[in-house]
């Protein structure tokens, strides 16, 4: 009878952390990433709005920055209902810091590393996701934000490569 008692309490004991919502290390790998491949994209898209002389860039850059600002938010609101105490990075990552770097030393090659850098960063956040959303016991409010930025990350790409060539 004991016995049945700890294995009783063992078994709800590990739904817990999963009723409340609590972040994985898969969770959390997942979000370390995309929250500084985030603030990537964000970097860029002001520099895009400040070097580019193209107006499709400009305009490209603005809606990457509404885009992202929003899901930036979107990922720190389930970030904090999975883990209050965890707190997302707000630099970027060493080689998307290399990539800012050459597009601040793009000169007039900027709207072509900008768009190359686009359709890059955008297959990789694509990939991220997919297989973020296709791992299980992923937290439901962030798989919800990944699963939802998906169609979001889809039109970037499109619209990256519809960028004009320069």
């Amino acid at each position: 009878m004991l016995k049945s008692i700890f294995l009783l309490v063992a078994f709800f004991a590990g739904l817990v952390p999963i009723a409340l919502g609590q972040l994985s290390s898969t969770d959390k790998a997942f979000v370390m990433k995309a929250a500084k491949a985030n603030t990537y994209e964000l970097k860029a898209a002001q520099m895009a709005q400040n070097m580019s002389t193209n107006d499709a860039y400009k305009t490209y850059a603005q809606m990457i920055t509404t885009d992202h600002t929003k899901a930036g938010q979107e990922l720190a609101s389930a970030v904090a209902a999975g883990d209050p105490s965890m707190q997302l990075p707000t630099g970027v990552s060493a080689n998307s810091q290399s990539h800012l770097d050459l597009l601040k030393n793009a000169g007039k090659a900027f709207d072509a590393k900008y768009r190359d850098q686009m359709i890059s960063t955008h297959e990789a956040a694509l990939k991220l996701l997919h297989n973020y959303v296709g791992q299980p016991n992923d937290n439901p409010q962030v798989k919800r934000v990944a699963e939802e930025l998906i169609p979001v990350f889809k039109k970037h790409l499109e619209d990256a490569r519809k960028l004009p060539k320069q």
